[in-house]
């Protein structure tokens, strides 16, 4: 199996211009540009550029992966919009570079950038296998203060670390609201990231509901003068990207929302304790499950049971490989069927009965003994 790394880059809040898109496309050979999106796809070399340098320059978010186990999301955040003392609660560094969260300023952005590496990774993988537009509305949610998919990486990364020196329970971020919703694109993010469902349960039964408060901007515009109010209208004349969500923090100024209760904080060691609480249940409920499904499935049998001793013989007398198949296959359901109602010695004396006059068909004998019958 040869090697497999992909690149995908895209715009956001505006297109590439044409210039931008011919730079673009010089980048590399091995590459599809549009005004919207750039894709790069190796199996024998690597993207010769660094890509924190090249998001910032040209795209608002970045996608990679690689069939060893490497992924990577990174995030152009406009530094006026973003509020970079909140997102840091989130951010996690790793000496080893293998799975950390880090937010660093480039001029009027911030690069938000998230890594994680699978030591035990690896197989084959497609340029299908993930896109970037199923993740890119996390961008959004950031911008607005919605950090659940920063929570859940750093618990994912927190729990991949037992080894490492435990961090105090005030170094721990929120756990944020609304978990227990998942939108699409943070389903999205808990496969490419491949967040245990354990873990996701845990954060999700620490996580308190609640209601965005509204917000009459209606009114609070009124509160700002004919001047200033202009000048939001030339702005948005001139094309000026993502000013609604400028202009929604500026009124939220007017009218500073109260604060709501405290979010619950958990420790690495209280998320893993968590973790394996919800591993339990789990386990329990599929084991219930898988039980009354069995019920379910050996009444359905239990109705059936005449016909299928029929179609045992019936494809005995047929003498394919196909029809002895059939009949293995049958007589294990009838097995299981005489399990469940106590009827094993029943079961096997007709068994026994069938070994006997088909004592020659060697294929078919052999099949029952590798079935167990």
């Amino acid at each position: 199996m040869g090697e497999f790394q992909c690149y995908k880059f895209k715009t956001i809040d505006r297109p590439l211009n044409e210039s931008e898109r011919r730079e673009v496309d010089g980048l590399s050979s091995r590459g599809h540009v549009t005004s919207n999106s750039a894709t790069f796809i190796y199996h024998y070399s690597d993207f010769r550029h660094n890509p924190a340098t090249v998001l910032a320059k040209y795209f608002d978010a970045m996608m990679y992966f690689a069939n060893w186990g490497t992924k990577r999301l990174m995030f152009r955040l406009p530094a006026d919009l973003v509020d970079a003392g909140e997102v840091s609660r989130y951010c996690r560094e790793d000496e080893y570079r293998e799975k950390y969260i880090q937010l660093e300023q480039r001029g009027a952005y911030y690069l938000l950038d998230i890594v994680y590496n699978d030591e035990e990774g690896g197989g084959w993988m497609e340029e299908e296998d993930y896109d970037i537009d199923d993740l890119a509305p996390l961008r959004d949610d950031i911008l607005n203060g919605d950090y659940r998919a920063l929570y859940l990486a750093w618990a994912h990364f927190s729990q991949l670390s037992e080894d490492e020196e435990e961090p105090s329970e005030n170094n721990a971020p929120p756990v944020p609201p609304n978990l227990k919703n998942l939108t699409a694109a943070l389903k999205a993010f808990i496969d490419f990231f491949e967040i245990g469902g354990d873990l996701v349960a845990a954060a999700q039964s620490a996580s308190p509901d609640r209601r965005a408060s509204e917000v009459d901007y209606d009114e609070l515009l009124l509160q700002l003068s004919e001047k200033e109010r202009n000048e939001w209208l030339s702005r948005l004349l001139k094309g000026e990207p993502r000013l609604e969500l400028l202009l929604k923090k500026r009124l939220e100024k007017l009218s500073p929302r109260p604060a709501g209760p405290a979010l619950p904080e958990l420790s690495p060691a209280e998320l893993r304790k968590l973790s394996a609480e919800k591993e339990q249940e789990r386990i329990a409920r599929e084991k219930a499950e898988a039980q009354a499904a069995h019920v379910r499935r050996m009444q359905t049998l239990a109705g059936q049971e005449a016909d299928l001793w029929k179609g045992v013989i019936y494809n005995i007398d047929r003498k394919t490989g196909k029809s002895y198949d059939l009949a293995t296959e049958s007589l294990k359901d009838l097995k299981a069927l005489a399990v469940f109602q106590g009827n094993e010695a029943a079961f096997q004396a007709k068994i026994e009965e069938l070994r006997q006059q088909y004592a020659r068909r060697t294929g078919l004998i052999k099949r029952w003994e590798e079935a167990g019958l």
